[in-house]
């Protein structure tokens, strides 16, 4: 007796063969795919202590350093004297002044040399008649009677002098908004050119562990702070308006700063 083929009946009672066909287990017609999530919530999954956190930690404060020392050279080109402060204080003005008379003249020299400007005192008359006596003018050609010089001074208090200076645009005196200039993004690039040819470099050859370890380590945050600390003493009287005269402690903490966070990496590094 043959096999016959097993034969299936439908719920409507016929026994015609069934046919196959392949079913889709995918749910929905749009076949839905799964959607990556954004940069923002994998960023947010990572551990304090993972590559990505650790680098943008290293990044915003590199970012900082490069701001910080712009800023110093925006402060470097600001009015670094006390008798220019005292000038601004009591309304300062540019004008143009005519030289009355000469004192005390003594010659600049260079390095061969040679004649490269002129020191004096001026006696100079203002637009409006008033007298102004400058003491340490200094002037590309030699001064006398009846020169024409730029001239800041303050028309309220022409006892307080003025400021004579060659080559100097004494308008920036007067500047007392932010803005980007030509040496302040010459500021900005300096750091910048630090930060990519060095701190980045000594950073990613010391690896997120190393400088994880640094960022925790008590030695090494306690000279980081003092370091700061020191840094920002430097630049507290320009910040509160209670310098002297000379730019010398701006170029300290200009030259400091990235110093200290080259260092940082350099360290790690070696660690």
């Amino acid at each position: 007796m043959g096999r016959r083929p097993l034969r299936l009946v439908s719920a409507a009672g016929d026994d015609k063969p069934w046919r196959t066909s392949a079913v889709s287990l995918e749910k929905g017609p749009a076949r839905l795919r799964r959607e990556r999530p954004s940069p923002l919530r994998r960023l947010a999954s990572f551990t304090y202590d993972s590559n990505p956190w650790v680098f943008l930690r290293q990044s915003l404060a590199w970012l900082l350093v490069v701001l910080a020392v712009a800023a110093l050279g925006g402060f470097s080109r600001a009015h670094t004297s006390h008798h220019v402060r005292s000038l601004v204080q009591a309304g300062a003005a540019h004008t143009t002044a005519t030289v009355e008379k000469v004192e005390n003249i003594h010659e600049q020299r260079g390095d061969e040399d040679e004649v490269t400007g002129y020191n004096a005192t001026l006696v100079l008359a203002a637009p409006g008649g008033e007298q102004v006596r400058v003491q340490g003018a200094s002037t590309a050609a030699r001064p006398k009677p009846g020169d024409r010089v730029d001239l800041l001074w303050a028309p309220t208090a022409p006892e307080l002098g003025g400021v004579v200076e060659k080559g100097t645009n004494l308008e920036r005196y007067l500047i007392r908004t932010w803005g980007i200039t030509l040496s302040s993004l010459a500021f900005g690039l300096l750091p910048l050119l630090l930060v990519l040819t060095c701190m980045l470099p000594a950073a990613i050859g010391a690896g997120a562990g190393s400088l994880q370890e640094q960022a925790w380590s008590p030695l090494d945050q306690t000279v980081h702070a003092a370091a700061i600390t020191g840094l920002l003493l430097l630049v507290l009287p320009y910040l509160s308006g209670t310098f002297t005269d000379g730019g010398g402690t701006l170029g300290a903490a200009g030259l400091g700063l990235p110093a200290l966070y080259i260092a940082m990496p350099v360290r790690a590094l070696m660690a």
